[in-house]
């Protein structure tokens, strides 16, 4: 992987500091500096963001065994912090040129979507664990402490629109991989195919709790039908290029159960 040049190493830097501690990330003029941003920028910040939510995410269950509900609340607030984030480089992105930005706005939306799960898990941890949780005394003040807000039904639709956009996204990288027949091209597109699967799966179960949220754009069918797509165009790379690329290890190159 090449070497990102040093302002964007200080740029992931403070991207991680900001999500960690949200009272100074949550600045408008800071937040504002997005729409000023050059593709390579937007594209630091992008994986920046979604190293940090990663990170968090393998926190939490950790965090909910031990009732940390402190750790649970600040992770909250710093997925909530994530998904504005790139929901505004989202939005910078729809100005600029669409050959230029397919690739980036691709990894934008996987990234909302992971990070979305992230939220509803922190919300259903915070529930079960944090119902009469008071932030303590010394922390009442700080944003990262807050009580996080609520997930809107209006946001499940836009993650389930996001998630069949993503879904798309990860059917054409297959394709091109299959096209392209080259090893590194077939394993990353298995990756993305097996890391993305389960979330589908999540969010179609997180949706048929709220009917309210589905609508015609916004389908639990229609995450059935693309978890099934991806599944058969995972599998088929497995098939047909997976098993003759030995570049790496034989478990990053499974074959998805067809249910």
């Amino acid at each position: 992987m090449p070497k990102l040049p040093q302002p964007f190493i200080l740029l992931a830097l403070l991207v991680a500091a900001a999500l960690a501690s949200p009272a100074a990330a949550q600045d408008e003029a800071q937040i504002g500096r997005i729409g000023q941003m050059s593709l390579a920028e937007l594209g630091a910040l992008v994986g920046a963001v979604t190293a940090s939510v990663g990170q968090d995410t393998l926190k939490m269950e950790p965090a909910a065994q031990r009732n940390d509900c402190l750790e649970l609340t600040r992770a909250a607030n710093s997925f909530a912090l994530g998904y504005r984030l790139l929901a505004e480089v989202n939005a910078t992105l729809a100005g600029k040129p669409a050959k230029d930005v397919l690739p980036l706005r691709a990894h934008v939306v996987q990234s909302r979507v992971l990070t979305f799960a992230a939220r509803v898990r922190a919300e259903e941890w915070l529930s079960r664990r944090c119902v009469h949780f008071e932030t303590p005394a010394d922390k009442v003040g700080e944003p990262r402490y807050a009580k996080p807000a609520k997930i809107e039904t209006a946001e499940y639709t836009e993650a389930v629109i996001e998630a069949r956009q993503a879904a798309d996204a990860n059917l054409a990288g297959a394709v091109a991989a299959g096209i392209s027949r080259k090893c590194p091209d077939v394993i990353a597109s298995m990756q993305s195919i097996q890391l993305f699967v389960p979330y589908l799966e999540k969010l179609s179960g997180d949706v048929g709790k709220r009917p309210e949220a589905l609508g015609p754009r916004a389908s639990r069918r229609g995450l059935e039908v693309a978890r099934a797509q991806l599944v058969a165009a995972g599998n088929k790379l497995y098939r047909e290029l997976g098993i003759g690329c030995r570049a790496r290890p034989a478990s990053e190159a499974a074959p998805l159960p067809e249910k």
